[in-house]
């Protein structure tokens, strides 16, 4: 009887042995991990810039007049063909009506010389007028008809002008400035109301030309707007563009970077940091990263929660520089080696483990 006591018990210990080795292993499954990278101790280049919208217009105006209205103000939204500025189209309107007018009485004069034409050849084919009076005629029905033609174009000509005294938003669009108030003078060329699209949004650093050169513009590159909502602090990059050209006096060139489109409150003028990826120099040296949010601080110890297939373990490590999302690693770690990234969520499991 005693045996079997025993026998039940050992039994009942390999089962719990058992469940408690498959809910470990499925408590480190659930955490969240990132292995120990190894790159370029030179890798990456953080440089500062600012957001910028991808397309952006000034509306000047095209004619000289008195500005009647102007019916948007600096930070309103406005869609494509919505009226901003009305500027005083009467002048414009009188001279497409005599336009209209003139018109009017030269296809009355082609008319009347149409008819003409038409008598004159029934009076020539009878020979009651000489061919002479038939072609004197004919060349008056084509001069008729050369002067519709070009009033017509004259006429719509005007009809355009007066269309320009309606200013016009060409796209979907939010103000950023308005430089014209009602009763200004409008004249062609001058700038009246400032518009950018806030859907297309990219960041624009300048970098020395000798980091643009060994830019990865397939890397990864990181984007941080501090001054932006936690949701869209740190968009997603997009297309990595260098402008060839470098400028003669600071020898720097402008590197944009494309954002996802419709970020929501994000506006030209906000200031970003980007960290971007470099081709590693020969030579250079390695070292290990991880990301910054797995790394565990109390006090003088700086460590992190290795998921091992052992169970999860605290590990001090020593750290150096922080560069962008990722700290380097001068000892503890190997590469390879995968830590939580998550602390608190690695501390619930590694004391369910070692309960």
């Amino acid at each position: 009887m005693h045996s079997n006591k025993t026998w039940f018990a050992g039994l009942l210990a390999a089962a719990v042995l058992c469940a408690g080795a498959a809910a470990n292993a499925e408590s480190r499954a659930q955490l969240a991990t990132a292995s120990v990278g190894l790159e370029s101790a030179n890798g990456y280049y953080q440089a500062d810039g600012q957001l910028e919208a991808i397309r952006e217009t000034t509306v000047a105006a095209q004619v000289a007049g008195k500005v009647l209205a102007r019916a948007v103000r600096a930070g309103d939204r406005v869609k494509s063909g919505q009226m901003l500025v009305q500027i005083d189209p009467r002048a414009a309107q009188q001279s497409q009506a005599a336009s209209a007018a003139q018109l009017a009485a030269a296809r009355a004069q082609l008319v009347a010389a149409q008819k003409n034409l038409e008598r004159t050849r029934q009076l020539v084919a009878q020979n009651y007028m000489s061919s002479a009076n038939l072609d004197k005629v004919e060349a008056d029905f084509k001069a008729a008809n050369e002067t519709v033609r070009a009033l017509s174009a004259q006429t719509a000509g005007a009809a355009t002008q007066t269309e320009w005294h309606t200013l016009s938003a060409p796209f979907d669009a939010i103000v950023t400035a308005t430089l014209t108030e009602v009763g200004d003078t409008a004249m062609p060329g001058k700038p009246l109301i400032q518009l950018h699209d806030p859907s297309a949004l990219r960041v624009a650093m300048n970098v020395p030309a000798a980091i643009a050169t060994r830019l990865l513009l397939d890397g990864k590159a990181t984007i941080e707007i501090p001054d932006a909502s936690p949701a869209l602090r740190s968009p997603k990059p997009g297309k990595i563009v260098v402008v060839s050209a470098a400028d003669p006096v600071s020898h720097t060139q402008l590197v944009r970077i494309d954002l996802p489109r419709d970020l929501g409150d994000l506006h030209p003028g906000m200031f970003a940091r980007i960290r971007l990826p470099l081709q590693p120099e020969a030579g250079s040296a390695q070292r290990l990263v991880v990301p910054a949010s797995a790394l565990v601080a109390r006090g003088d110890l700086r460590a992190v929660y290795v998921v091992a297939e052992s169970g999860v373990l605290l590990r001090q490590v020593r750290v150096g520089r922080r560069t962008g999302e990722d700290i380097e690693i001068l000892a503890g770690l190997a590469a390879g080696e995968k830590v939580a990234i998550d602390p608190v969520a690695a501390a619930r499991v590694a004391g369910v483990i070692n309960r």
